[in-house]
Protein backbone atom coordinates (compact mmCIF):
# COMPACT_ATOMS: atom_id res chain seq x y z
CA UNK A 1 0.00 0.00 0.00
CA UNK A 2 2.81 2.35 0.98
CA UNK A 3 4.55 1.69 -2.51
CA UNK A 4 1.69 2.73 -4.41
CA UNK A 5 0.72 -0.74 -6.23
CA UNK A 6 -2.68 -0.83 -7.55
CA UNK A 7 -4.66 -1.78 -4.65
CA UNK A 8 -7.69 -3.45 -7.11
CA UNK A 9 -5.27 -5.29 -9.33
CA UNK A 10 -2.38 -6.58 -6.76
CA UNK A 11 -3.71 -5.87 -3.51
CA UNK A 12 -7.43 -6.50 -2.50
CA UNK A 13 -7.24 -9.90 -2.96
CA UNK A 14 -4.72 -10.62 -0.16
CA UNK A 15 -6.39 -7.71 1.98
CA UNK A 16 -9.92 -9.68 1.31
CA UNK A 17 -8.16 -13.12 2.46
CA UNK A 18 -7.00 -11.63 6.00
CA UNK A 19 -10.36 -9.85 6.14
CA UNK A 20 -11.87 -13.13 6.33
CA UNK A 21 -10.61 -13.82 9.58
CA UNK A 22 -12.23 -11.31 11.26
CA UNK A 23 -14.57 -12.81 13.92
CA UNK A 24 -16.61 -10.65 16.65
CA UNK A 25 -14.93 -7.25 15.98
CA UNK A 26 -11.64 -9.06 16.45
CA UNK A 27 -8.83 -10.56 14.72
CA UNK A 28 -8.14 -13.84 16.69
CA UNK A 29 -4.73 -15.62 16.24
CA UNK A 30 -4.56 -17.70 13.20
CA UNK A 31 -1.68 -19.04 11.89
CA UNK A 32 -0.85 -21.06 8.21
CA UNK A 33 -2.21 -24.21 7.71
CA UNK A 34 0.78 -25.76 8.13
CA UNK A 35 1.18 -25.86 11.32
CA UNK A 36 -1.95 -27.42 11.76
CA UNK A 37 -4.43 -26.48 14.55
CA UNK A 38 -1.54 -24.83 16.60
CA UNK A 39 -2.89 -21.02 17.34
CA UNK A 40 -1.05 -19.56 20.33
CA UNK A 41 -1.81 -19.61 23.82
CA UNK A 42 -4.98 -17.98 24.78
CA UNK A 43 -8.73 -19.05 24.16
CA UNK A 44 -9.87 -19.61 20.43
CA UNK A 45 -12.60 -16.87 20.05
CA UNK A 46 -9.61 -14.04 22.41
CA UNK A 47 -8.43 -11.41 20.31
CA UNK A 48 -5.15 -11.29 19.69
CA UNK A 49 -3.79 -7.76 20.22
CA UNK A 50 -1.09 -7.83 17.80
CA UNK A 51 -3.20 -9.42 15.02
CA UNK A 52 -5.43 -6.91 15.69
CA UNK A 53 -2.85 -3.97 15.61
CA UNK A 54 -1.70 -4.84 12.32
CA UNK A 55 -4.72 -5.41 10.55
CA UNK A 56 -5.95 -1.75 12.28
CA UNK A 57 -2.65 -0.80 10.86
CA UNK A 58 -3.06 -2.01 7.30
CA UNK A 59 -6.98 -0.98 6.91
CA UNK A 60 -6.17 2.58 7.68
CA UNK A 61 -4.17 2.93 4.56
CA UNK A 62 -6.76 1.84 2.20
CA UNK A 63 -9.20 4.55 1.89
CA UNK A 64 -11.99 2.44 1.46
CA UNK A 65 -12.11 1.27 5.33
CA UNK A 66 -10.00 4.35 7.32
CA UNK A 67 -13.57 5.69 8.16
CA UNK A 68 -15.38 2.43 8.74
CA UNK A 69 -17.04 0.88 11.74
CA UNK A 70 -14.34 -2.14 11.65
CA UNK A 71 -11.52 0.42 12.50
CA UNK A 72 -13.34 1.91 14.72
CA UNK A 73 -14.34 -0.95 16.47
CA UNK A 74 -10.67 -2.72 16.39
CA UNK A 75 -9.18 1.32 18.03
CA UNK A 76 -11.21 0.19 20.78
CA UNK A 77 -10.88 -3.46 21.29
CA UNK A 78 -7.24 -2.05 21.65
CA UNK A 79 -8.41 0.63 24.36
CA UNK A 80 -10.39 -1.74 26.07
CA UNK A 81 -7.25 -3.72 26.21
CA UNK A 82 -5.03 -0.65 27.54
CA UNK A 83 -8.35 0.29 30.41
CA UNK A 84 -8.46 -3.70 31.45
CA UNK A 85 -4.64 -4.10 31.15
CA UNK A 86 -4.20 -5.37 34.62
CA UNK A 87 -7.01 -8.14 34.39
CA UNK A 88 -6.60 -9.00 30.30
CA UNK A 89 -4.03 -10.39 28.35
CA UNK A 90 -4.73 -12.57 25.71
CA UNK A 91 -2.10 -14.85 24.11
CA UNK A 92 0.26 -13.44 26.76
CA UNK A 93 0.53 -10.10 24.95
CA UNK A 94 0.36 -7.82 28.61
CA UNK A 95 0.06 -3.65 28.50
CA UNK A 96 2.52 -3.82 31.81
CA UNK A 97 5.67 -2.20 32.87
CA UNK A 98 7.65 -3.49 29.17
CA UNK A 99 4.86 -2.52 27.08
CA UNK A 100 4.94 1.52 28.38
CA UNK A 101 8.67 1.44 27.64
CA UNK A 102 9.56 3.31 24.74
CA UNK A 103 11.13 1.62 22.02
CA UNK A 104 11.90 1.49 18.35
CA UNK A 105 10.88 0.79 15.54
CA UNK A 106 7.36 0.43 15.57
CA UNK A 107 7.46 -3.03 14.52
CA UNK A 108 5.86 -4.76 18.12
CA UNK A 109 2.95 -4.36 20.42
CA UNK A 110 4.25 -1.62 22.51
CA UNK A 111 2.63 1.66 23.58
CA UNK A 112 4.06 3.75 20.50
CA UNK A 113 3.10 1.35 18.03
CA UNK A 114 -0.06 0.91 19.50
CA UNK A 115 -0.43 5.07 20.11
CA UNK A 116 1.14 5.48 16.45
CA UNK A 117 -1.51 3.41 15.13
CA UNK A 118 -4.43 4.64 17.46
CA UNK A 119 -3.46 8.04 16.16
CA UNK A 120 -4.76 7.78 12.89
CA UNK A 121 -8.57 6.38 14.18
CA UNK A 122 -10.34 10.09 14.20
CA UNK A 123 -12.89 8.96 15.90
CA UNK A 124 -11.12 7.96 19.28
CA UNK A 125 -8.47 10.73 19.78
CA UNK A 126 -10.54 12.08 22.42
CA UNK A 127 -11.36 9.12 23.78
CA UNK A 128 -9.60 9.06 27.46
CA UNK A 129 -8.19 6.15 27.21
CA UNK A 130 -6.09 6.79 24.10
CA UNK A 131 -5.43 10.31 25.42
CA UNK A 132 -4.13 8.27 28.54
CA UNK A 133 -1.47 6.33 26.34
CA UNK A 134 -0.31 9.74 24.45
CA UNK A 135 0.29 11.38 27.78
CA UNK A 136 2.48 8.38 29.17
CA UNK A 137 4.79 8.99 25.89
CA UNK A 138 4.67 13.26 26.41
CA UNK A 139 5.47 12.56 29.78
CA UNK A 140 8.72 10.74 28.80
CA UNK A 141 9.77 13.86 27.12
CA UNK A 142 13.60 15.12 28.35
CA UNK A 143 13.39 18.67 29.18
CA UNK A 144 14.78 19.73 25.31
CA UNK A 145 11.32 17.73 24.00
CA UNK A 146 13.59 14.83 23.21
CA UNK A 147 12.88 10.88 23.38
CA UNK A 148 15.38 8.22 24.90
CA UNK A 149 14.23 4.50 24.13
CA UNK A 150 13.60 2.77 27.32
CA UNK A 151 13.41 -0.91 25.61
CA UNK A 152 15.68 -1.96 22.69
CA UNK A 153 15.75 -4.55 20.38
CA UNK A 154 19.16 -5.89 19.99
CA UNK A 155 18.93 -6.80 16.81
CA UNK A 156 19.14 -2.71 16.16
CA UNK A 157 22.09 -2.54 18.70
CA UNK A 158 24.12 -0.45 16.29
CA UNK A 159 20.84 2.07 15.50
CA UNK A 160 20.62 5.44 17.30
CA UNK A 161 17.40 3.51 18.87
CA UNK A 162 19.02 0.26 19.71
CA UNK A 163 20.75 2.05 23.27
CA UNK A 164 19.04 3.51 26.60
CA UNK A 165 21.99 5.81 27.34
CA UNK A 166 20.96 8.90 25.17
CA UNK A 167 18.02 10.33 23.30
CA UNK A 168 17.30 8.95 19.83
CA UNK A 169 16.45 10.88 16.62
CA UNK A 170 14.43 8.20 15.41
CA UNK A 171 12.25 7.48 18.33
CA UNK A 172 11.69 11.23 18.87
CA UNK A 173 10.71 11.95 15.46
CA UNK A 174 8.03 9.31 15.89
CA UNK A 175 6.45 10.34 19.29
CA UNK A 176 6.69 13.85 17.64
CA UNK A 177 4.06 12.41 14.97
CA UNK A 178 2.06 11.19 17.47
CA UNK A 179 1.66 14.25 19.41
CA UNK A 180 1.25 16.24 16.61
CA UNK A 181 -1.12 14.14 15.21
CA UNK A 182 -3.25 14.13 18.48
CA UNK A 183 -2.48 17.79 19.16
CA UNK A 184 -0.58 16.98 22.28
Amino acid sequence: MKAGINYERHIKQGVDYLLSFYKTQVFSCTVSQELGKFRGPGRKDDCCPYGTLIMLRLLLSISEYKESEMVKELAKVLLSLWENSLERHPYMFYMGTDFRKLKAPSIWYDVVSVADVLSHVESIRTDMRFMEMVELIKNKQDEDGLFTPESIFQKYKGWDFGQKKKHSPYLTYHCHLILERTDF
